[in-house]
């Protein structure tokens, strides 16, 4: 998946491509507390539980070649990216990223 990162608060366009030739992809976005904080990854499903994090929105069901460009109005500080398809967080699909002012 390529997407390029916020840095800046405010309404953000996410570009989100799927660059991948065979699987699908979800595009999950999070709040976090800091920049430190780990995301729990349920060991019997392999998947974030999403119910215990502070979702912004997601892209889901993005198959192979597919582009979106969803919206958030972000604040000052820390979220997270990840793809909660099965295995995909635990394979590295995520990444932390702060905004500023």
């Amino acid at each position: 998946m390529q997407i390029k990162l916020p840095k800046n608060a405010g309404k953000v366009e996410f570009d989100v491509v799927n660059g991948s030739i065979t699987e699908s992809h979800e595009m999950v976005l999070v709040r976090l507390t800091s920049a430190d904080q780990k995301i729990a990854v349920d060991q019997n499903k392999h998947r974030v539980d999403e119910g215990n994090l502070k979702s912004l929105g997601e892209v889901s069901g993005l198959k192979p070649g597919e582009h979106r460009t969803p919206v958030a109005n972000l604040r000052p500080g820390a979220y997270e990216l990840l793809c909660n398809i099965k295995g995909h967080y635990e394979s590295g699909m995520h990444t932390v990223f702060t905004v500023t002012k």
